[in-house]
């Protein structure tokens, strides 16, 4: 059962927390999952998994495009605020078809979203899912290799043979000091409230033999009549695209078919400033 530190302070206020991680760009990132799932999986996308979801961003939107959409997380709080939000668009839908996405058929679809409180070293979903993907990082809270395997064996076992994996990781140029990291800060603002986000200092010291460091989460909240501050810190771990591959070879479940720089189909992985990111591209092979 996965019990470690994962920066649960600000994940216990999920409404701060959506705002604050509402600045992505989901159309272009969920089109580059869906040219994935078509060129490199099983050429068609019909059911999706956003692993440690969050609000459920990513699954939010491809649920409003008529795909069977699952998230899964650790935090019951967070889980409730995804199924809120998922009444809360099915129900937007229903009044306003206009407003909603389109699917493929062409018509619109009230969002079909599924949130699940659970365990990411050991689940199961209601199907096996076309293309499952893990944003913003969060394969970092697996501190062990036994936990980055198990999480893979059991992630495998809901794709079946020939669903992908996308992983978002930092780029490991972040861990050699080479480059400061891009997203370190920002800021988000929505219905009055003012979320300004800050993701450690770029001072936090490596452990070089296990790549994990002690990273602070700072939001600086402003909202009418109230201002706070919530600080929250967690052991992170870096990978590199080496270290990873073992890990990935180690699982015995996964062959892998593309890395890329980004969540773009044109940014290859490289040691250029457009590669921002390390996304590897995993196949289930059982």
């Amino acid at each position: 059962m996965f019990t470690r530190p994962h920066h649960e302070l600000l994940r216990a206020e999920p409404r701060y927390f959506d705002i604050a991680f509402d600045v992505r760009d989901l159309e272009a990132e969920c089109a580059f999952l869906h040219h994935l799932s078509l060129h490199l999986g099983r050429g068609r996308l019909d059911s999706f998994l956003e692993s440690c979801c969050g609000p459920g961003f990513h699954m939010h939107w491809f649920a409003a495009q008529g795909v069977r959409a699952y998230g899964i997380d650790v935090d019951p709080d967070m889980l409730s605020y995804a199924q809120d939000k998922a009444c809360r668009l099915a129900e937007t839908a229903r009044l306003a078809p206009e407003a909603n996405g389109r699917g493929r058929n062409g018509l619109a679809h009230p969002p079909n979203a599924m949130p699940i409180v659970t365990d990411p070293l050991d689940y199961s979903l209601p199907e096996a899912v076309d293309l499952a993907f893990c944003p913003r990082s969060s394969l970092r809270y697996l501190l062990e290799d036994e936990e980055v395997v198990a999480h893979l064996v059991t992630t495998a076992k809901n794709l079946g043979r020939g669903g992908l994996y996308v992983l978002e990781l930092d780029h490991p140029a972040v861990l050699f000091g080479q480059r400061a990291d891009p997203e370190r800060t920002w800021e988000a603002k929505r219905e009055g409230v003012r979320v300004r986000v800050q993701r450690g200092t770029g001072r936090e010291i490596v452990d070089p033999l296990t790549h994990i460091c002690e990273v602070e989460w700072v939001f600086d909240i402003e909202e009418p009549g109230r201002a706070q501050t919530i600080r929250d810190r967690a052991p992170l771990r870096f990978f590199t695209h080496r270290e990873l591959r073992a890990l990935v070879g180690l699982s015995g479940v996964f062959d892998w078919v593309a890395t890329f720089g980004d969540l773009a189909v044109t940014q290859p992985f490289d040691a250029s400033e457009g590669s921002r990111r390390m996304v590897p591209v995993l196949r289930c092979s059982i």
